[in-house]
Parts: structure tokens; C-alpha cells; sequence
């Protein structure tokens, strides 16, 4: 018997997959990837958009309330 791992490697048996691991693997990783994007919906994406829609919508009502806009910031610096 050769020391060199990778003879050792090359001369066992490897047996085939089952028929269903395609199957299997994918419908894992399938889960795992929309429970990762759900999440990062939720936790990134939604507060992200309804902060700035809540900016805008301020900024909507001040002007039909008082006629001017006037930001406190500006936002090009």
C-alpha cells in the first residue's frame, strides 16, 4: 500500500450518488437561499425603502402645507 494519500485516494471505490441526490441537494440549497434573501428582504431591504419613501413623503407634505421646501441638509454634498 503507497503512503501518498492520493494513491491511497485513487485506488479505493467510490459509490454512486443515489438516484434522488440531485433532488435532495437542491431543494435544500433552494430553502436555504430564500430563507437567506427573505431574511435579507426584511431586515435590509424594506427599512431601507420605507425610510426614504418616508423622507420624500415629508418633504411632499411640507411643501403642500407652507408652500416651500426648505431641507434642513442638503443632500449633494
Amino acid at each position: 500500500m503507497s503512503l501518498d494519500l492520493l494513491e491511497q485516494l485513487r485506488q479505493s471505490e467510490v459509490p454512486p450518488p443515489p438516484d434522488d441526490f440531485d433532488r435532495h441537494v437542491h431543494r435544500r440549497l433552494n430553502s436555504s437561499l430564500l430563507l437567506a434573501q427573505l431574511v435579507e428582504l426584511f431586515v435590509r431591504a424594506l427599512p431601507f425603502a420605507a425610510i426614504h419613501f418616508l423622507r420624500a413623503l415629508g418633504g411632499l407634505l411640507t411643501l403642500s402645507l407652507t408652500g416651500r421646501y426648505d431641507p434642513k441638509r442638503k443632500d449633494a454634498e
